[in-house]
């Protein structure tokens, strides 16, 4: 029998900060390897999961990592850009959440925050969680997101915590 990988200090910290609920509708953008949506998928009741990732490797291996939860009909994991997705296609989520996707960050993304808004139900929330390796990466991190994240109508909160070790910041987001 083989054995589940392991799940990383800053996805465990990332999920738990989220409010998920059973019935919720969620989305991962940057899905990975699975890690989360194990964690997500285990709080969600007769929700639903979807994860997004632009590696086939990654979505192959979240689909074999969560493999019970697709079964269920809970789960759906899909090779694809945030910029490709088509909301009147997907509906609308509950959450929407990214962990250390530099996508927000690296440049201005308004075309992919304008989407997130379209994918967000009237009480959504946008969470993007992201582990630095330095306190002064974690600052310019910080900085260039809350302007991004201004710059595109939405309201945030930021909170940071130490983890293991690690610097880990999140920023919880409505838009306005």
């Amino acid at each position: 029998m083989r054995k589940t990988p392991l799940v990383p200090a800053r996805i465990a910290w990332s999920v738990n900060q989220l409010k998920i609920g059973t019935g919720q509708r969620i989305l991962e953008i940057g899905a990975g390897r699975g890690a989360a949506a194990e964690l997500v998928c285990a709080r969600l009741g007769d929700g639903s999961y979807l994860g997004i990732d632009r590696s086939a490797a990654a979505v192959s291996a979240a689909s074999e990592r969560n493999r019970r939860y697709i079964e269920r009909r809970m789960a759906q994991f899909h090779q694809l850009r945030l910029a490709d997705i088509d909301p009147g296609a997907i509906g609308r989520f509950d959450t929407v959440f990214a962990v250390n996707v530099n996508l927000f960050w690296t440049r201005r993304a308004q075309r992919e925050l304008v989407l997130v808004r379209e994918l967000l139900t009237a009480q959504g929330q946008l969470w993007l969680f992201y582990e630095a390796p330095t306190t002064a990466v974690t600052s310019r991190t910080s900085t260039l997101l809350g302007q991004r994240l201004d710059q595109a109508g939405y309201g945030y909160e930021m909170a940071s915590e130490t983890v293991k070790g690690a610097l880990l910041v999140q920023f919880r987001c409505s838009p306005t």
